[in-house]
C-alpha cells in the first residue's frame, strides 16, 4: 500500500511506528473542493493544528476559525494575519483573554451572554479596541455523528439560545457593542437537507440584527469514514448558501459577507495512522464462540476517537503473508479494556479482514481530523511523530516525543 508515491513499509521503517502521515494531494484536493462554496472559508483548526497543515491552508487562501487564544497564537506563529482569524469559543478561558483580542484586533464570536459582556466590560476598561463582534446562536436543534459531538439544541452547551437574542441586543447597548456578525454550528452528522433548515434559520435570526455584515453558517459538511459508500458529495451547498445570502441582500440593501468553516471534512481523509501488529490472542464468549484479536501498538492515547465516541475507522494490514478473511476485533496496547479500534456503542464489533502476522504494518485511515489533537501521554506514551508526504517526498513536521520531554517540566520544578 501507498500514500501517494511512498510505500507505508517505508515510510515505517524511516519514521518508526505508531505516525501519523499526511498526504498533501488529499489535502489540496478537499482545500479546492471546500473553496469553491463560498467567498470566505475558514479552517476550524482544532480539527488538525499542525504548522505544515495551516501554512498548506495559508497558501491556498483559507482562513482560520480558532476557539482558544493560543490557537489564535498558533495560526499567527503559522503566517496567518490577524485579520485572517476569528475566534470563536462559548467563555474566554483567562480574564486576560478578552484584552489580548482587543488589542491585537483579532475578530471575536462569542457564544454566550456571559462572553458578550466580558468582552464589552474589557472593551470598556481598556478605552480602545474594535466594537464590533459576532454572536454565536444556538438554534435549538443540532446534528452530531454522537452524541457528544451534537453541538446544537437544549442539551449543548454552545450558542446563545435564540429565544435570549434581546438580552444579547441589550449587553450590546449597554457596552457600545455592534452586533456585526452572526454564526451558527450544530455538529458534522447533518445532511443537505438538515444544513438547508438550519442555514435558513440563521438568516432569520441575521434579520434580527440591523447591523449584520458577516453571516458565518459554520461548519458540518458531512464525510463518510466507510470504505465502499460514497464520499457525501457537498457541492449543492453552494446554491444553498447563495440563497441564503441573497435574501439578507435583499433585506437589508447592501453586501453580507458569507462564510463557512469546515474541520474534518477539509483533512479527515487525507491523514493514516500507521502502526504495526504485535500479537494475536483470543477469548471464547458464553457460547463458546472464539473470538479474534488483533493487537497493535495503536492505542486510545494516540487516537481517541473509537473510544470516546464509537467511530468507525478504515483499516488495513499490510504484510507478504497475510492470511483469509476472518472475523477480528482490533486492539490497542493500553491498560484499558475499552482499548479498541473496532467498536460501537462502548461494545467491541468484530470486523471482517484478513488475518495479519506480528510485524505487519497496520494502517488506520480516515486519522487525520481529530487524530493527533486529541492524543495524550496516558500511559507515558510519548506524542506521536507527524509526517508529511507530497509526492514521492516524506517530511517531518513534528518528531516523536521523548520520556524527557514528558518528564521535563517536572524536572524544572
Amino acid at each position: 500500500m501507498k500514500i501517494e508515491d511512498v510505500d507505508v513499509r517505508d515510510i515505517a521503517r524511516q519514521f518508526g511506528t505508531p505516525v501519523y502521515v499526511y498526504s498533501l494531494q488529499a489535502l489540496r484536493a478537499a482545500i479546492a473542493e471546500i473553496k469553491t462554496l463560498a467567498p470566505v472559508v475558514r479552517y476550524a483548526m482544532k480539527a488538525e493544528s499542525n504548522r505544515a497543515i495551516l501554512q498548506e491552508m495559508k497558501r491556498s487562501g483559507v482562513h482560520i476559525d480558532a476557539v482558544s487564544v493560543l490557537e489564535v497564537q498558533r495560526a499567527r506563529r503559522a503566517g496567518f494575519e490577524a485579520s485572517e482569524i476569528c475566534f470563536t469559543s462559548d467563555v474566554f478561558f483567562h480574564a486576560s483573554d478578552a484584552e489580548y483580542c482587543i488589542q491585537n484586533n483579532v475578530y471575536t464570536n462569542c457564544g454566550t451572554l456571559g462572553m458578550l459582556r466580558e468582552y464589552g466590560q474589557t472593551l470598556k476598561r481598556l478605552g480602545k479596541g474594535s466594537n464590533k463582534v459576532s454572536i454565536r446562536i444556538n438554534p435549538g436543534e443540532g446534528s452530531g455523528h454522537s452524541k457528544k459531538t451534537n453541538t446544537g439544541g437544549p442539551y449543548s452547551k454552545h450558542g446563545i439560545w435564540h429565544q435570549s437574542l434581546d438580552e444579547a441586543r441589550a449587553i450590546a447597548k449597554e457596552y457600545g457593542l455592534v452586533i456585526n456578525g452572526v454564526h451558527i454550528h450544530i455538529g458534522s452528522g447533518g445532511d443537505m437537507e438538515h444544513l438547508k433548515r438550519l442555514t435558513g434559520k440563521l438568516v432569520e435570526f441575521a434579520k434580527q440584527f440591523d447591523d449584520v455584515e458577516v453571516v458565518n453558517f459554520g461548519g458540518g459538511l458531512p464525510y463518510q469514514y466507510r470504505e465502499g459508500q460514497p464520499q457525501a458529495d457537498v457541492s449543492g451547498y453552494k446554491p444553498i448558501l447563495e440563497e441564503r445570502v441573497a435574501i439578507l441582500e435583499k433585506h437589508f440593501g447592501r453586501k453580507i459577507r458569507c462564510e463557512i468553516e469546515p474541520g474534518r471534512r477539509f483533512v479527515a481523509g487525507c491523514g493514516y495512522l500507521l502502526g504495526e501488529v504485535r500479537a494475536l490472542n483470543h477469548t471464547l464468549d458464553e457460547n463458546g464462540k472464539r473470538l479474534d484479536y488483533v493487537l497493535g501498538n495503536i492505542g486510545f492515547c494516540h487516537l481517541m476517537r473509537p473510544m470516546a465516541y464509537g467511530s468507525y475507522h478504515p483499516i488495513q494490514f499490510v504484510g507478504d503473508t497475510l492470511g483469509p478473511e476472518q472475523d477480528v476485533i482490533v486492539a490497542g496496547p493500553v491498560c484499558e479494556s475499552g482499548d479498541v479500534l473496532t467498536q460501537e456503542n462502548e461494545e467491541p464489533v468484530a470486523r471482517r479482514l484478513p488475518l495479519p502476522n506480528p510485524g505487519d504494518i497496520m494502517v488506520v485511515g480516515g486519522a487525520g481530523a481529530y487524530g493527533f489533537v486529541m492524543s495524550s501521554n496516558y500511559n507515558t506514551q510519548p506524542l506521536l511523530p507527524e509526517v508529511i508526504v507530497d509526492g514521492s517526498t516524506c517530511t517531518l513536521a513534528r518528531r516523536r516525543q521523548t520520556l524527557d520531554d514528558i518528564l521535563r517540566e517536572e524536572d524544572e520544578v
